[in-house]
């Protein structure tokens, strides 16, 4: 039996829809709650309004926020973050700027059936 000599790749996260799971499930549970807790509250009057739209929609904004604020890694400093916001660059779709992402002198193994 051969052994299993494939990389494994740490830096890579699974991603969906350009998100990771654990954003785009933040995102789903802060909609799906949202959509839902309007009709779960009691009228909440504050000075002659009902804070429960506020409320919806503070719940509602959670999910995207945590994204946008995850979307450098669980582990980026500030900087890279408001780099990512606030940089003036084009992005153009073409082939992969960085090349070294993909290991390409690698020994695969012969798979014999």
């Amino acid at each position: 039996m051969m052994e299993d000599i494939t990389p494994l790749n740490l830096e890579d996260q699974p991603k969906l829809f350009g998100m990771r799971y654990d954003q785009l499930i933040a995102v789903l549970v802060s909609l799906l709650l949202g959509s839902q807790l309007y009709s779960w509250l009691n009228p909440i009057p504050f000075l002659g309004h009902d804070l429960r739209l506020d409320l919806t929609i503070f719940v509602v904004i959670m999910g995207p926020a945590y994204a946008l604020i995850t979307i450098a890694g669980p582990t980026a400093s500030l900087e890279p973050m408001i780099e990512t916001f606030f940089s003036p660059g084009v992005y153009v779709p073409g082939p992969d700027p960085s090349p070294k992402r993909f290991i390409t002198d690698e020994d695969l193994p012969d798979f014999i059936d």
